[in-house]
């Protein structure tokens, strides 16, 4: 009797293994091969809007808008230089798809006026997934297409890029040139109130900043009399360097009143200047 159970108590655990092998097995035939089945995420790869980007050539771009038209299927940017382009270059633009990074279509220019640039491209599929702006400045007799891989690449200033997970989707219709000059001045009277905004925040961190100072400076003044030559001589040098930074922050404030007065100014004339738009 002890034999059949001593029989039937192997048989038990061989099963109990074999259990435990298979588990772990097809646990690990189904992670390891997960991907295969469950589709990882894509990273998401989109240029921020309103943020200056440092281009190859010095100048600096803002991306200020993409958007796409799902019924048209068009895509319009607008972007702002930090100065007009040189006389001597010109900007060529071109995209590409993710999934055909040398395949470049051309881009029409349906705006442009100084530091200011709109762009528009056509037939972008719904799905287009992910896709780069490319930015070229060439000579004016130059033709990008005839130029080999590598004068192209030095020629490239910026690459710019949407997600179609990030892209802005409304209706784009069409437009006149009165119509954009009137959206870069929207985007620019907003900018300034940010500086502005700015400015003045920083204005009272810096006038709370020598009221701190100026406390520090009674302080120590006030306890000279308490302390032996050597200390003495040594709060004398704190006082300076309190004093220093005084200075500083006194010419920061100088600073500041002027640029706020440069903004106001700027903002006066963006006033004016929407006026005339709307005649």
């Amino acid at each position: 009797m002890s034999t059949k159970k001593r029989k039937t108590l192997t048989r038990d655990w061989s099963r109990l293994y074999l259990g435990t092998s298979m588990f772990f097995l097809i646990g690990f035939l189904f992670f390891g091969f997960s991907s295969l089945f469950f589709a990882e995420e894509q990273p998401i790869n989109a240029t921020p809007i309103g943020e200056e980007k440092r281009l190859t050539n010095g100048q600096t771009v803002t991306l200020l808008d993409w958007s796409y038209d799902e019924e048209q299927t068009r895509m319009r940017v607008r972007l702002l230089f930090d100065q007009p382009q040189d006389y001597a270059t010109k900007l060529v633009a071109r995209i590409a798809y993710k999934e055909r990074p040398t395949d470049e279509q051309r881009v029409r220019v349906v705006y442009h006026q100084d530091e200011h640039y709109v762009f528009e491209i056509e037939d972008v599929p719904r799905d287009f997934d992910q896709l780069a702006l490319r930015l070229y400045v060439i000579e004016p007799q130059q033709s990008l297409e005839k130029l080999d891989a590598v004068k192209r690449e030095d020629m490239l200033v910026e690459s710019l890029y949407m997600d179609q997970r990030r892209v802005s989707i409304k209706s784009l219709p069409l437009q006149k040139a009165d119509d954009y000059a009137q959206l870069f001045l929207t985007d620019e009277h907003a900018q300034s109130q940010k500086q502005i905004e700015k400015i003045k925040r920083e204005q009272i961190e810096q006038a709370s900043l020598i009221q701190q100072i100026e406390q520090d400076i009674e302080s120590k003044q006030a306890t000279l009399p308490d302390l032996t030559l050597d200390e003495q001589v040594e709060r004398e040098d704190e006082i300076f360097n309190l004093k220093q930074d005084k200075e500083e922050a006194l010419l920061r404030q100088t600073e500041l009143k002027k640029q706020l007065g440069q903004e106001e100014k700027r903002q006066d004339q963006m006033r004016i200047k929407a006026r005339e738009l709307k005649w």
